[in-house]
């Protein structure tokens, strides 16, 4: 006996996205606004899926994905930590999309007409999360079936498990779009993330990812007082500025920024409340790029 798993996708919608955002801010206290994820989601709609069992997006949904298309400069800029994750523009850094399967179009389409074609992306992975345990083989493990057969969109993926089958729509998207676009395709240099957990890390290594270099390191830090500046940022411990989320009135959140080829000369500790690093899967020579990824 083998059991299918019917998943639909749906936009991820605005009551979704402020959970999404408080969940990220509690793991990883990044000065990003809520507006600017926003702005992520409503840019490139095509690559923020909301998995369900359901057409009801209010009905537990499944699980989520949010992928921003970065434009070449900005997408390497990015693996270094030139740029940071909050630093993201939509408008200005994001590469067109529209009717690449996603059922929406991004404002910045018709500009793309201007730019020189293919257009070499680089497409990073803000967000990940199975919200339920729908892994394909979960109801195989409970009753002695086969491996479940998940189909999402007409499309079947097998037995995969759910960041798999996450990242495979996101593939067959762009794909999608690529057969449309004609001249304007997007050029897929690679696949980056940056993780913050261990379960996130060990996900991408599983999926091929490698750390570039770049770590962010969030540590609460005392003060004497309430007045106090709201926090310190500093790259391998040299004070370079900047400004995140108070902590508390006695406390800052002090951010640490390793780039590639320094030595880290902080030590991890109980005042450590979040450590990321970037991690990168590049695709393969150019003509080759979209049909030789594969998670």
């Amino acid at each position: 006996m083998t059991i299918s798993s019917l998943l639909h996708t749906n936009r991820i919608s605005d009551a979704l996205l402020h959970t999404i955002y408080a969940s990220d801010q509690e793991m990883y206290p990044a000065p990003l606004t809520y507006e600017r994820l926003q702005s992520w989601r409503d840019a490139c709609p095509e690559l923020s899926i909301c998995f369900c069992a359901s057409n009801d997006v209010s009905e537990n949904p499944l699980g989520v994905i949010i992928v921003l298309p970065l434009v070449k400069k900005y997408w390497e800029d990015l693996l270094v930590g030139k740029i940071k994750e909050v630093d993201i523009g939509a408008g200005e850094m994001f590469a067109g999309v529209g009717g690449g399967g996603g059922g929406g179009s991004s404002a910045k389409m018709e500009s793309e007409v201007q730019l020189q074609a293919p257009v070499e992306v680089g497409l990073h992975v803000f967000h990940i999360e199975r919200f339920t345990a729908r892994d394909a083989g979960d109801a195989a493990k409970k009753t002695g079936a086969q491996p479940a057969t998940v189909t999402v969109g007409g499309c079947e993926y097998g037995s995969m498990r759910f960041a798999d089958m996450a990242l495979a729509e996101i593939q067959r998207r762009v794909e999608a779009f690529n057969a449309e676009a004609g001249e304007r395709r997007w050029d897929v240099l690679g696949f980056s993330a940056l993780t913050a957990t261990p379960a996130g890390q060990k996900t991408f290594a599983r999926l091929g990812f490698v750390p570039t270099g770049y770590k962010e390191i969030f540590r609460l830090i005392e003060t004497s007082s309430p007045s106090s500046p709201t926090s310190e940022v500093h790259s391998n411990g040299d004070d370079t500025g900047g400004s995140q989320n108070n902590a508390g009135p006695h406390t800052t959140v002090s951010a640490i920024y390793i780039y590639p080829g320094e030595a880290r000369t902080e030590k991890s500790g109980s005042d450590v409340i979040s450590e990321s690093e970037m991690t990168v899967r590049y695709s393969a020579t150019s003509s080759e790029k979209m049909n030789s990824v594969w998670w």
